[in-house]
């Protein structure tokens, strides 16, 4: 599918067909995400195919859509990776103290400021 140096550098889902100029490739990793953005794809009547590949023994949800419509699959696949995202702190508890620590800080650097 892709080789390690175009992995490193890719920070999109997409690129276009190796074969075929006129589409594009998503790709989907998570295979829950990959059904959300078939059916977004089906719901917005936009014409793709789609294929289960293997890619470093981890499967990989492809689907082709044609550059006309890659506007509107763009959309629909950044409200699938919305959908399914998951959280840069995902433990409350850590989350909440890093925020109020934070606070804390530009509270004590904000009074430092007012009193020099």
């Amino acid at each position: 599918m892709m080789d390690k140096a175009e992995n490193l550098f890719n920070l999109t889902n997409y690129r276009d067909h190796p074969e075929n100029k006129d589409y594009r490739v998503f790709f989907h990793y998570n295979m829950e995400q990959a059904e959300y953005f078939k059916s977004l794809l089906d719901q917005e009547a936009i014409e793709y195919e789609a294929f289960l590949d293997v890619d470093n023994k981890r499967e990989v949800m492809l689907f082709g859509v044609h550059k006309r419509d890659f506007r509107k699959a763009l959309l629909q696949n950044d409200m699938s990776y919305a959908k399914h995202k998951k959280r840069f702190i995902p433990n409350n508890v850590i989350r909440n103290t890093i925020l109020i620590i934070t606070l804390a800080l530009f509270l004590f650097a904000l009074i430092g400021y007012m009193l020099s």
